[in-house]
């Protein structure tokens, strides 16, 4: 495994995963009848920019090759 996969895999895993763990949050908060949007909003939030981070970083990469 490359340099590069590691550090794209690695970068996957801190996207997705919080984000994941937000719209779970947010899906428990409406069953259970309170507000639900705060959480949805951090977990897009989160997909923006760590999703933006993660393409800055994997381009850069690209560049040293």
């Amino acid at each position: 495994m490359t340099k590069e996969t590691s550090i794209a895999r690695v970068l996957v895993v801190l996207v997705f995963a919080p984000a994941g763990g937000l719209f779970g949050k947010a899906v428990a908060a409406a069953a259970a009848g309170s507000n639900w949007w705060p959480w949805l909003a951090g977990a897009l939030v989160w997909l923006v920019v760590l999703g933006l981070a993660a393409v800055a970083v994997s381009n850069r990469l690209d560049e040293h090759r």
